[in-house]
């Protein structure tokens, strides 16, 4: 989905010249000036691959960052793209260089430094306006549940044995992350934690457990049978609806045989 037409369509009317110059840049840094457009589908891949989400998504992120007045004066879109392909491939400063320049050639260094790091600042800076905890009433059916939680590690430099990751077995960082169930959006974000120091159990309690509504849970897997069932529905632990019936099956059977006696 890099060819202007595509990301026309992203962006709307007014992005014009935003679009044109993303989908040139994208092209650039994938190697693909010169290249007959594909597919709708394999350009989507191909772009997917190579910055971390759709055209489309890329858009939206750049017009967010301009509606929220997250950017500098010298900001463009290509600098967005060089951000998320950085972030994607996370490869070495050169190898980033030679990719973003396409081309007409490696970026020096400090150009790269300038430029992306102040973008991904201002990627972050979009948290407190899309990851929000009002996002899991969307579709909302009035279930008990409405968001699923699970933790993610994220590779450091080594860091020491606090850190220390059993999914890597590296230094991590450690993320617990909350989705709406129904409505497919990010409700609640928190670390960085030790990955080696806080687990599943340890962050829960600390965090997005106070920010429930009464009766409320999450859905989980079974690594946080700790807060099951109050807090958690998760595998191999008895959920509430389950504890009524089993309660309302004792007490008929003990209503039974107190009426036999």
């Amino acid at each position: 989905m890099d060819s202007p037409d595509a990301f026309d369509d992203a962006a709307g009317a007014g992005a014009a010249a935003a679009a044109a110059a993303a989908a040139a840049a994208a092209a650039g840094i994938m190697n693909r000036s010169n290249h007959r457009v594909g597919s709708d589908l394999s350009e989507d891949q191909r772009f997917l691959e190579f910055f971390g989400c759709s055209a489309e998504v890329a858009l939206i992120m750049w017009n967010l960052l301009i509606k929220h007045l997250l950017l500098n004066d010298e900001a463009q879109i290509v600098h967005l793209l060089w951000a998320l392909f950085f972030m994607k491939i996370y490869a070495k400063e050169k190898v980033t260089c030679g990719a973003a320049g396409g081309q007409m050639g490696a970026i020096d260094p400090k150009t790269l430094r300038k430029y992306i790091w102040p973008m991904i600042k201002a990627l972050a800076g979009l948290e407190p306006y899309k990851i929000l905890m009002d996002n899991r009433f969307m579709n909302d059916k009035y279930n008990d549940c409405l968001m699923t939680v699970d933790c993610t590690d994220v590779l450091t430099p080594e860091r020491g044995k606090k850190f220390f990751s059993f999914k890597f077995k590296k230094s991590a960082f450690r993320y617990e992350i909350a989705c709406a169930i129904l409505g497919n959006a990010i409700c609640w974000v928190s670390g960085p934690h030790p990955a080696g120091k806080m687990g599943d159990l340890e962050i829960f309690p600390t965090g997005l457990l106070h920010h429930l509504d009464e009766e409320e849970r999450v859905e989980a897997e079974g690594g946080y049978e700790g807060d099951a069932p109050l807090y958690v529905c998760c595998p191999g632990s008895i959920t509430m609806q389950d504890e009524r019936k089993k309660i309302a099956g004792w007490a008929e059977q003990a209503g039974n045989y107190q009426q036999k006696v």
